[in-house]
């Protein structure tokens, strides 16, 4: 159980204190130098405070975040911390990868105002190809093939990814990967394709949507939704494969290494896909 937990932020010269005793919470914070005597105050939701903060895992963390790159690097940070009779200390110039669920509970506190990471939190890709001709197969609903619908639903609080495949006429198969390890490493590893992803999403609202022709109705439809941590959301509209930037591209790649190269029409490589062979030339409308 958590006793006392001191965070000081050095771009803010921010300091906060949260001590525990007696079933009691209180609160500490000031900026600059600690003043005589500290202005502590009474948290009348401190146990919603506590049960919050008991879901970030901070006793989990690690006892120091470098950055590993130029643009991972942040100002300075250290959390001192005492639960179930023992001392930590925490720091860094790089953040956990559970820093904005941190930064969400902590800014709930009066007083406190830590930055919010724009982050993306949820991603839903929805897919939609022909199925290629079965004959001869007695579980096809018909020999000249059908629609299929992929949809895969990624979210970074519940750290889980969700495959669902609708092949027409023959069921629907699905696929979880649940990782507190893995999801995070996975956002972060895409985390320029998403940048990308999400400037195309920008401009794209920006101009109007996307208007389908007839030849994209046909052929293959690829449509990214994503949600950020400050409440942000967006939508990339794409048509046939050829016409998907590279960013896409790698982003999906990404997730087919994390699923190990499951069965996935939206997963597999260009020119292997089921809609592959009737796509359309549309070549530089997305590029």
């Amino acid at each position: 159980m958590l006793e006392r937990l001191k965070l000081y932020m050095e771009e803010q010269s921010l300091t906060a204190i949260v001590a525990v005793k007696n079933r009691e919470v209180r609160l500490a914070c000031y900026h600059g130098e600690a003043p005589e005597p500290l202005p502590w105050r009474v948290l009348e939701s401190g146990r919603r405070f506590l049960r919050r903060l008991e879901r970030v895992h901070i006793t989990a963390w690690k006892k120091r975040y470098a950055a590993e790159i130029e643009d991972d690097r942040v100002a300075p940070w250290t959390i001192d911390l005492i639960a179930d009779g023992v001392k930590r200390r925490i720091s860094g110039d790089a953040y956990p990868e559970n820093w904005p669920a941190f930064v969400d509970v902590m800014n709930e506190l009066p007083g406190v105002a830590l930055p919010k990471i724009h982050q993306v939190e949820q991603l839903t890709l929805l897919y939609e190809g022909a199925l290629a001709p079965v004959a001869g197969n007695p579980y096809a609903p018909r020999a000249a093939g059908g629609t299929l619908v992929e949809k895969i639903a990624i979210s970074r609080g519940k750290h889980i990814l969700i495959l669902t495949r609708h092949n027409q006429g023959f069921g629907t198969e699905r696929h979880a990967f649940d990782s507190i390890r893995n999801i995070p490493i996975l956002l972060k590893r895409a985390d320029a394709a998403l940048t990308d992803i999400s400037a195309r999403a920008e401009h794209q609202a920006a101009a109007g949507a996307r208007r389908r022709t007839a030849g994209d109705a046909a052929g293959e439809r690829l449509s990214i939704k994503y949600v950020r941590r400050t409440g942000e959301e967006g939508q990339l509209l794409l048509g046939p494969r050829s016409t998907w930037p590279e960013s896409v591209t790698n982003f999906l790649r990404e997730i087919s290494i994390l699923t190990y190269d499951l069965k996935s029409d939206m997963l597999a490589p260009a020119g292997e896909g089921s809609g592959a062979a009737g796509s359309t030339a549309e070549e530089e409308a997305q590029k």
